[in-house]
């Protein structure tokens, strides 16, 4: 390439077609050396491969042609100019937003495990905790359940729950609610307050009518517990309010799904008055009332003087004295344990008796009398085999309310102090389907997991009328007769008497239009 171009034609004629061959090469040549030094941005291909050269020569391996490409590898991390690759030995993060949320939901998941106390301070004596781990496994053989990774997340927020709360003498999962947007697990808890220092007064009697007897206290009725209710695993446990007396009475009237949201309003007919929360603990104390069950002879009536009304204790003895097998698979071998609630949305009736002469009117203190008559109250710790006895076909078995099946192995064992078996009786509600209580060996527990609606389907319509159970129904309201029809609006006016005219003759001849001033003359 470097000949003069006068050189050119003597070489063509000398050497002839051989000359002409060697030119055509070197220009493919020169062709292919330009493209191998295309530089593109990390060195050229031509010069990596000199690079390989010299270092081979240099340092002359026998084994040149298995080095070769450690060698080029080598060489280019050496030459490389572009962005480091990630660190083999570090985690790649594909979605950063995602990856938070997770750490998140780690630490919050580390809180639950860690025990409740403060290593400056001195060891922090926490309330009866239900253990739900135990309890769980009676549940999950009568097929109810959450999983062992959600029980043990349940069973560690409840001592959480347990050591946040001053005060608290008991708590248990009481169960989950479903909703269309979220759940709630609820947690029930009776928190003990201390009594006033120096005596204090006794308080004084709730007048009926007024803002203060729309609520039971603390202890007592619908409020003998408190509860809170959480979203599950490490979210928040919130306390719920009071219930009140007109918030039961209204949610009786209405059908209504949860949303999973405390603040949003209840969209039903008739008007609900009030919020998500309060329906929630309206539907908490009516299924409380009706489906918290207990063994036989395992409670009994707390006589003692500070004792609040309807409170129960536990029996002296009650594990050796504990139902056996064949009587928990009955209903005699089951009693409510949570008082009933009267059509006034409370458990009693006022104390008169305890209310100074004139602080009432008559008629008010009869009105309240006739009422107690007609709707005595219910006795703690009833059977339950007396529910819905007007719904019982005259042949028929069983009850129209409950159901028992008895679950997994039925042998019993002989050991060298006592017999034993591993069954699991499960007693159901079929007016509050989702409501369960289980017993194995000298252990039971309640659990309620549904939507908070009560339900006609598996209830027997009533003998004479044929309509179904009263409030179960879809759409119902408080119309005792026809649960589907709405409730009467007002009366019809009664008729009117016929007066006489009070106007005299001559006012009607002049609205008749005739001219008085001619007469008068």
């Amino acid at each position: 390439s470097h000949l003069s171009a006068s050189c050119v034609p003597h070489l063509q004629r000398s050497f002839g077609p051989t000359f002409a061959a060697m030119a055509t090469s070197d220009i493919a040549m020169e062709r292919v050396q330009a493209l191998l030094k295309v530089d593109t941005g990390d060195g050229s291909l031509y010069s990596h491969v000199v690079k390989i050269a010299r270092a081979l020569s240099a340092e002359k391996p026998d084994d040149a042609v298995e080095l070769i490409e450690n060698l080029s590898h080598s060489l280019k991390q050496g030459t490389f100019r572009g962005t480091a690759a990630p660190d083999p030995d570090q985690d790649i993060i594909a979605d950063s937003a995602a990856e938070e949320k997770r750490q998140k939901w780690c630490q919050e998941a580390l809180t639950l495990v860690r025990q409740p106390r403060d290593p400056l301070s001195a060891p922090k004596v926490l309330g009866a905790v239900q253990n739900y781990m135990e309890d769980a496994a009676m549940f999950e053989w009568a097929g109810v359940g959450f999983g062992k990774q959600e029980n043990f997340y349940i069973a560690m927020s409840l001592r959480k729950l347990a050591a946040d709360v001053e005060g608290l003498d008991k708590l248990r999962l009481w169960g989950k609610l479903l909703g269309t947007e979220g759940d709630y697990y609820v947690a029930e808890g009776t928190i003990v307050v201390p009594p006033p220092s120096g005596g204090g007064t006794a308080p004084k009697p709730v007048l009926p009518g007024s803002p203060e007897y729309d609520v039971e206290s603390r202890g007592e009725g619908a409020n003998t517990s408190a509860y809170w209710v959480s979203a599950g695993g490490s979210a928040p446990w919130i306390r719920l309010p009071a219930a009140r007396a007109t918030h039961i009475v209204a949610a009786r009237k209405v059908k209504h799904l949860l949303t999973g949201d405390l603040g949003s309003p209840v969209l039903s007919t008739p008007w609900f008055p009030g919020k998500e929360r309060h329906f929630l603990r309206a539907q908490i104390a009516r299924i409380n009332a009706t489906c918290t069950l207990s063994v036989t002879g395992f409670y009994e009536a707390d006589d003692a003087e500070d004792a609040k009304k309807s409170q129960i204790k536990i029996v002296e003895g009650a594990l050796e004295s504990f139902p056996g097998h064949d009587t928990l698979a009955t209903l005699e071998g089951w009693v409510h344990a949570s008082p009933a609630l009267l059509s006034t949305g409370k458990c009693s009736w006022p104390d008169l008796d305890s209310l100074e002469e004139g602080t009432l009117p008559e008629e008010t203190i009869a009105a309240l009398n006739a009422q107690k008559e007609a709707e005595p109250e219910k006795a703690i710790l009833e059977a339950i085999g007396a529910d819905l006895e007007e719904l019982k076909p005259e042949d028929g078995e069983g009850s129209p309310a409950w159901s028992v099946k008895v679950y997994g192995d039925k042998g019993e064992y002989t050991f060298p102090d006592s017999k034993k078996s591993y069954r699991i009786t499960a007693v159901r509600s079929l007016v509050w389907p989702g409501a369960i209580t289980v017993a194995q060996g000298s252990r039971f527990a309640n659990l309620y997991v549904g939507y908070g609606t009560k339900c006609a389907q598996l209830v027997q319509p009533y003998k004479e009328s044929g309509l179904p159970l009263t409030g179960a129904s879809p759409f119902s309201s408080g119309n005792m007769q026809l649960p589907l029809a709405p409730e009467d609006v007002m009366d019809e006016p009664n008729d009117m008497e016929e007066q006489e005219e009070p106007q005299p003759t001559l006012m009607d001849d002049a609205s008749d239009g005739e001219d008085m001033e001619k007469e008068e003359e």
